[in-house]
Order: C-alpha cells, then structure tokens, then sequence
C-alpha cells in the first residue's frame, strides 16, 4: 500500500511534464519500428516517462506516446488513435504499451478498425479486458463502458483473436482499480502476473519494465499484410 501511495505521488508529480514523453518526427519507411505508448483513464503522456527512458536505454529510440482526453467513449477514441497513428507514424511497424484504458483504446484499435495489420505486439499493464466493478463507483458514460457488461466489452471479448499480433497482458496482483484482478487477463496471448504490485505500481516498477523489454525483443510475428 505504500509502495502503490507513493506511486500515485510521482504520478502527480509527472503530470505537468506530458510534452517530455511526446513523440518521435514522423518517416516514412519500410524498415522503422515504433514503440507507441498509450496511457490509461484520467492520466497522460507523462505515465510513460520512466519506461520510455529505460526502453531508451534497451535501444529503442523509435517512440510515439500518445495523448488523449478522457471524455467520450471508447470507439473514439479508438478512431482518434487511428487518426494519430497514421498521421504521426507514416510506414514501418508498431508495438503497443497500453496502461489501463489505454488498452482497450489499443484492442479497439487493433480489432475493430485494422490496426492489427500495422501492430505486431500488444502489452498491456492493469487493463480491465474483462471489465471492472470499481467503475460503479464512476458515473460518466466512459466509464461506465468499463463494466464488465458493458455494450461494448461484450462485443469486443466476443471477437476473435486479432492474426499476427503478439499480446501480452501484465496483471498486477494487488490491483484495487481492476476488480476482479483476473479481469485483466486479456482474452488471448500470454499472461504475466506480478502478485506484488498495484496499478500505478506497474508504470514505475523495473521488474515491470523487464518484462516490456522482454517481449518487444522477441521476434515480430508474420506481417499480416
């Protein structure tokens, strides 16, 4: 509990340097990869900032983070990353850091509106996939799409497994913001489960940022096409 206090802390700390986490110029190429980071509910670019550093130092320089504001609903948001994605990284490849909502803004993305033919790896850290039941305690029409029956989970759960995407869901094990925690263990790919940490935990813990190095290294899958 304290280890997640003081987590909630820095996070307020970062939250005026969301420009520091902003984006890489836009190319155009065949041969580039992005590492593209997509922050959660009520939070922005900044979330990333401690990740984006160590990945920077792992090598990956290629980075786009994405900003948004929390209000709308889910689908546009997934067009507006749509629209971000195209416009900001013009050809190459992309892998997905999702925290939170950000994740399901990231599979709507992915299997709703094609991005699976762009994205090779999804990672996300403390999604509700399944939903959660601390939305309840959230009246706006957004959030209220987190519940986990909610209109627009039932139709996303119920879609098959996006081809060619490598999906990794990290679940924090004392998570209050996810509940049940096995929520967020997305529908498909590999579970990594860290029973020590909370939610915020999970932008700020190295153990955390291992296990995002780890999968971003590994082999990209078959392009789709």
């Amino acid at each position: 509990m304290i280890r997640e206090a003081l987590c909630y802390v820095a996070h307020g700390l970062l939250y005026p340097l969301a420009s520091l986490g902003a984006k890489s110029a836009p190319l155009r190429s065949r041969d580039i990869r992005t590492v593209v980071f997509v922050h959660g509910l009520g939070a922005n670019r900044s979330s990333f900032l401690a990740l984006q550093t160590y990945l920077r130092f792992q090598g990956y320089d290629r980075q786009y983070s994405v900003g948004y504001r929390s209000s709308g609903s889910l689908e546009n948001l997934g067009l507006d990353l749509k629209r971000r994605l195209d416009g900001q990284v013009q050809g190459g490849r992309i892998d997905v850091v999702a925290h939170s909502m950000g994740g399901l803004v990231s599979r709507f993305y992915i299997q709703q509106l094609g991005g699976h033919r762009r994205v090779d790896r999804l990672i996300t850290l403390g999604t509700p996939h399944l939903g959660t039941h601390a939305a309840n305690f959230i009246p706006a029409g957004l959030v209220r799409q987190l519940l986990p029956d909610s209109p627009f989970l039932t139709e996303l759960n119920a879609l098959p497994a996006p081809e060619n995407v490598q999906a990794t869901s990290v679940v924090a094990g004392r998570d209050v913001l996810v509940q049940p925690i096995s929520a967020a263990r997305c529908p498909f790919g590999e579970v990594v489960e860290l029973s020590e940490l909370g939610h915020l935990e999970l932008l700020f813990r190295p153990e955390v940022f291992r296990v995002v190095a780890e999968r971003l290294a590994r082999p990209a899958p078959a392009c789709a096409g």
